[in-house]
């Protein structure tokens, strides 16, 4: 139906800002075994006497996770023209589980954008159809990498989901049911194990978007750190009672944008790219997405660094831009590219300087973990929070300053974007006063209360998203924090994107009251946990309101809230305490709308049928060079081929054909294109770069693929191309 043009209006400002992201670039220099939180805290402190033997039993577990690889808008840059046409790598869920005594818990890496409530209830859920009450929303942590490059509509806020067109009941189910499997998978490989905890500095490898923000944080707290941004990389590896490796987890701060708003292949990007090197190198014979030594890589401080490190220009004019002081002419978009010619090439760096900082961690001697495991875990409600103001000087609370948290709302600076997405609109960041027009528009939303804009300043309120329940909340009120207490690591789960600052002051502060206590302070931020809720700054970078600042959805003291909140946590881990649980946010899902269209039927061309070979690749293909096959096709929504694939390179070795690349493959590429709605028609483009490494025998491309009639049946295909050497 036509919308109005106010309706117009207020969908282009929800669209244009519903998340952005950075990434992250990187050379490395190693520094053994460094324990700080990147500030001089480098002596050493007692702690208890180590226990004689270690008595973890850990559990690793790899699944496939992928979505709705075409016709679902990607989640990330809310451009809705960017929906899925084909799988450029796949997604994976990595489940990590770690038992001690009766104390249990899961951590998960999952290459999405972000999870929510939805899909972790889902999960936990399922695993207690499996166990029973062993697994709960307590002590199952599920965290996203960030990937702007992946299917959405399972988050289920409705700010979170419009962009997408509402609901996707296909990529919701997907993601339960690959996380599910990951951690299925973990559980039954319990093995007893031992953790060693290493660190590494990745140099040169991302640039802060929001330099500007960073400085208003005070001098001499700026003065601590040498950079403006986080460039240690921390990994715990779990290795077996042999001491064969079980599993490693890596920490780095970077934003997954590498690939950027104009794709439309589904992709873990560079966090994935990272994984499936490490994967490839600590298992060669397996191929990707198979590993029996499983590599997860966790986003951590990533809010205010990109990995763009050609830093922003604009599209026409090439003239240096950064939404702020430097406009681009009207219509004119303002994006950061590199540090590649191209978005494949930059992930590819950027994945591989990761990836080297992680084999270097995992080459240097390390430290061991030993001591309890805890989970701490609390739902709060962010708007009912007081608490005292923390000093980042003094690195104290100040009881008599009490501060508060807001009801959500996004700030005018969201619509702006980042410099990783594209601003089509020109709008700028660091607005600190309203517009009337805009003001009214917003207000068709949701009008914000007198206290709202009170709480919220010096952030002007675009979006009173608090105060909208239209089809249903379109912010979370009640957000999920936990810590995990793993040896003498603190893993701080934090539910938003963190900036560079905001993470360091968690550290700071959890490692002072660990130092008390007798441990040394290692911590580590792990972002994008349990929740999404956009972005988390300091109450310094809040008032200078660029993007990051005014996505802070609940106001100037949301760092403090998580500030008191960790450091209960952290006291009641040593002391072997807890916390109360706090109320359990609403189930929304039976309450979502969608307006995704299904799939309704499959059909060949005429004088055609599934899987004729359209394109044969050449008889001869040269090494280094990329083969291409296409096929009739069927649409990928019909069987999404978790855990398989929808097309495959094959080898023939002693008169049988085996798979030796795969859609997950990083020298693979899988494209479908609807040739006709009306008619149902499409076809399937499959590509290989031929390694440098591969085999002289005859190779063949195999297209498995899966066609719904108008009744609604799947009927499953296959279709090979003829063969063709390889010199």
């Amino acid at each position: 139906m036509a919308l109005s043009f106010v309706g117009n209006v207020v969908i282009t400002v929800i669209v244009l800002g519903v998340i952005s992201g950075t990434s992250a670039t990187f050379t490395f220099k190693t520094k053994d075994n460094i324990d700080n939180h990147e500030d001089d805290q480098s002596k050493q402190f007692p702690r208890p006497e180590p226990e004689a033997a270690s008595s973890y039993e850990v559990g690793v577990g790899i699944a496939d996770m992928t979505g709705p690889c075409v016709e679902i808008t990607f989640m990330g840059y809310a451009e809705l023209g960017q929906s899925g046409e084909g799988i450029h790598l796949r997604q994976f869920s990595r489940a990590f589980i770690f038992s001690k005594g009766n104390t249990r818990v899961v951590l998960v890496t999952a290459e999405v954008q972000a999870v929510g409530i939805a899909v972790r209830r889902q999960v936990v859920k399922n695993l207690q159809e499996r166990y029973g009450d062993m697994y709960s929303l307590r002590n199952v942590i599920i965290t996203g990498t960030h990937t702007h490059s992946t299917p959405g509509g399972y988050l289920v806020d409705f700010i979170l989901d419009v962009s997408i067109l509402g609901f996707s009941k296909e990529t919701f189910n997907a993601y339960v049911d690959g996380i599910t499997r990951s951690i299925v998978r973990a559980h039954e490989n319990m093995v007893p194990a031992r953790l060693v905890f290493a660190q590494t500095k990745v140099k040169n490898a991302h640039k802060n978007r929001s330099p500007y923000s960073y400085n208003n944080n005070p001098a001499e707290e700026r003065a601590r750190y040498e950079t403006n941004t986080d460039d240690l990389l921390t990994q715990v590896r779990i290795e077996k009672g042999d001491g064969s490796l079980h599993g490693v987890m890596n920490w780095f701060s970077v934003h997954t944008t590498s690939m950027n708003m104009t794709n439309k292949l589904v992709s873990s990007d560079n966090l994935g790219y990272a994984a499936l090197r490490m994967e490839k190198e600590l298992n060669p014979s397996n191929l990707p997405g198979k590993p029996d030594i499983v590599a997860g890589f966790f986003s951590s401080s990533l809010g205010d660094v990109s990995p763009n490190t050609r830093g922003a220009r604009c599209e026409f004019s090439n003239e240096e831009c950064d939404h702020q002081f430097l406009l681009c002419a009207a219509q004119e978009r303002c994006f950061s590219k590199g540090p590649g010619e191209d978005m494949f090439e930059s992930t590819r760096i950027i994945g591989t300087k990761v990836f080297e900082g992680a084999m270097e961690a995992l080459r240097s001697p390390g430290v061991e973990l030993q001591g309890d495991l805890a989970v701490v875990h609390q739902f709060v409600e962010m708007s009912q929070e007081v608490v005292p103001k923390y000093d980042p000087i003094k690195k104290t609370f100040n009881t008599n300053e009490p501060v508060r948290g807001c009801f959500p709302a996004l700030g005018y600076s969201f619509a702006s974007g980042t410099i990783d997405g594209a601003n089509t609109l020109n709008i700028t960041q660091g607005t600190l006063q309203g517009n009337p027009l805009l003001d009214i528009v917003g207000g068709i939303v949701a009008r914000p209360t007198a206290d709202d804009v009170e709480c919220h300043a010096p952030k002007p309120i675009l979006l009173a998203t608090g105060r909208a329940n239209f089809p249903i909340p379109w912010h979370p009120h009640i957000i999920s924090l936990s810590l995990i207490w793993l040896g003498d690591l603190a893993i701080v789960g934090v539910p938003g994107e963190p900036t560079t600052m905001s993470g360091r002051r968690m550290k700071a502060m959890v490692g002072d009251v660990m130092q008390r206590r007798g441990f040394k302070p290692r911590v580590v931020i792990s972002g994008l946990t349990n929740e999404y809720i956009h972005y988390v700054t300091t109450f310094e970078e809040y008032q200078v309101q660029r993007y990051e600042a005014a996505s802070t959805i609940y106001g100037p003291n949301t760092l403090d809230i998580m500030l008191n909140k960790f450091s209960e946590f952290t006291v009641a881990a040593i002391e072997k305490g807890d916390v109360p649980p706090g109320r359990e946010p609403a189930d929304n899902r039976a309450r979502t709308l969608s307006l995704i269209m299904p799939v309704i039927a499959d059909n060949p061309p005429v004088r055609r049928k599934f899987g004729d070979v359209i394109a044969q690749p050449p008889a001869v293909v040269p090494r280094g060079t990329t083969v291409t096959a296409t096929f009739v096709g069927a649409n990928p929504r019909n069987d999404l081929k978790q855990e398989e694939s929808h097309a495959v390179v094959q080898r023939l070795e002693l008169g049988r054909w085996i798979d030796v690349a795969n859609d997950a493959d990083w020298d693979t590429r899988f494209y479908w294109k609807r040739l006709s709605t009306i008619a149902g028609t499409s076809e399937v483009r499959f590509s290989w770069r031929v390694p440098e490494s591969a085999q002289s025998a005859p190779h063949r491309v195999e297209y498995r693929g899966a066609a719904r009639s108008l009744f609604g049946r799947i009927t499953h295909f296959t279709a090979q191309t003829d063969s063709f050497s390889i010199q």
